[in-house]
C-alpha cells in the first residue's frame, strides 16, 4: 500500500490529498487517532440511466446488475472496518447500494443527501454517458451544451430545480447534522455525483468551481479525515486508475 502526498492543482492546497493503492488489500488510510472523524464517501452502484446518459437528479431509481456487483466490491473494501453508522440520501439506488455494504451497521436515509434536483433536464438524456459524471467531456449537442452551461451557473434553478448555491447550502447543513451526531469515529456515507462534490465542498472547503471539478465514478470511494487540523482526503487507487498515481 503506498501513500503518497500530493496537491493537485484541482483541489484546494489547504489540506492533504494521499492516494491509496489497493489491490488485494483492503481499503484503509493510517491508524485513526482520537477526536478525528473518518468519513468513507461512496457514490451509489451504476443505473441503467447512468448508462443511457440520462440525467437522474430527484428521480428514483434502481441500481442495475452491475450497479448491485459494485456495492458488493465496496463491502469487501471496507471488510473488518468498524462502522458507528451509514448514511444514504432518500433515493433508492444509494439506499441499496447501503444495504448490500451496511452488514448489521444501522443505516440513516437522509433527504438532506438527495441529488440535486435538476428541473426541465431531469430524464434527458444527454449526448454522453453519465457513469462518470454528468459534466464529463464535450459535446455538440445543443441540449448537452445548454445543460453544461446552466448547471454550473451557482443562481441558475434550472426550470423548476435547485440552483447550485442553494443545493450546497443544503448538503452543508446536512454534513453539519451529521458531525454534530459524530465528532469522532467512523461513518459511511453513499451519495449520488453532485451531492459528493458538494459534500467535499463542506468537508474540504473547496470553491464550487474546484467541487465541480470532481469527476467520482459509481464505484469509487473516498475517505476524509476531520479534526481540529487540516482536512485530510484519501482516494482509493485500484487497477483500472493506477495512471492516476
Amino acid at each position: 500500500m503506498s501513500n503518497t502526498a500530493t496537491t493537485p492543482p484541482r483541489i484546494a492546497r489547504r489540506f492533504l490529498v494521499a492516494l491509496v493503492l489497493a489491490l488485494a488489500l483492503p481499503f484503509g488510510g493510517p491508524a485513526q487517532e482520537a477526536g478525528v472523524l473518518r468519513i468513507y464517501l461512496a457514490r451509489h452502484g451504476q443505473t441503467d440511466w447512468n448508462l443511457e446518459g440520462r440525467l437522474q437528479g430527484g428521480i428514483d431509481t434502481p441500481l442495475n446488475a452491475t450497479g448491485r456487483q459494485q456495492a458488493a466490491e465496496l463491502a469487501g473494501r471496507l471488510e473488518g472496518m468498524r462502522l458507528d453508522a451509514v448514511y444514504s440520501s432518500a433515493l433508492r439506488r444509494t439506499r441499496e447500494t447501503a444495504e448490500i455494504v451496511r452488514g448489521t451497521v444501522p443505516l440513516v436515509p437522509l433527504a438532506g443527501l438527495n441529488e440535486r434536483r435538476l428541473g426541465k433536464f431531469e430524464g434527458q438524456k444527454l449526448a454522453r454517458s453519465t457513469v462518470s459524471g454528468a459534466s464529463a467531456g464535450r459535446s455538440d449537442d445543443s441540449l448537452t451544451q445548454e445543460y453544461d452551461r446552466r448547471s454550473l451557473d451557482p443562481n441558475d434553478a434550472l426550470d423548476g430545480g435547485e440552483s447550485l448555491n442553494d443545493f450546497a447550502l443544503r448538503i452543508s447543513r446536512t454534513m453539519t447534522e451529521v458531525r454534530d451526531r459524530h465528532p469522532s469515529g467512523t461513518i459511511l456515507i453513499v451519495g449520488h455525483g453532485i451531492t459528493n462534490r458538494m459534500v467535499l465542498k463542506a468537508l474540504v472547503g473547496l470553491t464550487l468551481e474546484q467541487a465541480n471539478t470532481i469527476q467520482q465514478a459509481n464505484d469509487e470511494v473516498y475517505l476524509i479525515e476531520v479534526d481540529a487540523a487540516a482536512p485530510r482526503l484519501w482516494k482509493l487507487i485500484t487497477l483500472k486508475t493506477l495512471g492516476e498515481l
